[in-house]
């Protein structure tokens, strides 16, 4: 039996690619330092200052020893079914299981270990042990854009930071129609996702805008794509939550 006084961790996003681009750009400074210009050797090397801080600042916005707090955007009766999209090591997953009592989430990933060090549902199930809803949650091989469910088997569905690492608005539209898909008529969908403004330029890596970060207009337009209507935003610093209904 593990110690409740130990932390979960839910790991370091994308570690793997922030350390690779961060020593490439020191690298990078080094050689032009010694074989070109110092001036632009250090530039150089204040850029990849800036990659390493940017990496670190966001761990202090999200903090990866707490589940997330999902009580101000959730009310739940506690004996829904929940499915957590893209779960990880269970963040999100456990944030809901502390909402339920006879209930359960479900938490479904591809367990990607260059994304998240040490990813794996085994990792899941010991911090879910940790935050005491080990009985509430169960973790699942799952593929975002062909879910392993049937039609209209959630009352809630949720996804935190997923569907900013697809590439295009195409692939974001087939995995939010696919929760919707999976979630029942009058069921709720969360999703928590940063948006481009201009805290999260300055505080996220600036490898994250290799890809389409969308605002949070054209987040609600990909809902709204999707056949979500009245949709409701909460705001955080870095990130913004989408609240809606399937009718």
């Amino acid at each position: 039996m593990l110690r409740r006084t130990k932390k979960p961790f839910y790991g370091l996003v994308a570690l793997a690619s922030s350390t690779i681009a961060t020593v490439s750009i020191f690298v990078l400074a080094i050689l032009v330092f010694v074989f070109y210009s110092l001036v632009l050797g250090i530039l150089i090397s204040l850029i990849a200052l800036y990659s390493l801080a940017t990496y670190l600042i966001p761990i202090y916005y999200i903090n990866p020893l707490k589940s997330i707090d999902l009580s101000h955007m959730l009310t739940l009766e506690g004996s829904e079914l929940v499915l957590d999209v893209g779960c990880g090591l269970g963040r999100a997953t456990n944030g809901a299981a502390k909402l339920l009592t006879t209930g359960k989430v479900i938490g479904v990933d591809i367990w990607d270990k260059l994304e998240i060090p040490g990813n794996s549902p085994e990792k899941a199930y010991r911090n879910s042990e940790i935050e005491g809803v080990r009985d509430r949650v169960e973790f699942r091989y799952g593929d975002a854009f062909q879910l392993p469910f049937d039609d209209e088997l959630f009352d809630v569905v949720i996804c935190a930071g997923l569907l900013t690492s697809f590439r295009g608005d195409q692939e974001k539209v087939i995995s939010i129609r696919e929760m919707r898909r999976v979630l029942k008529t009058n069921g709720t969908l969360l999703m928590r996702e940063p948006i481009n403004k201009l805290r999260t330029i300055l505080v996220l890596s600036p490898s994250i805008y290799l890809i389409h970060m969308p605002s949070k207009k054209h987040w609600m337009e990909l809902l709204q794509h999707s056949d979500f209507k009245n949709i409701e935003y909460f705001p955080h610093r870095i990130a913004g939550s989408f609240k809606t209904i399937k009718s």
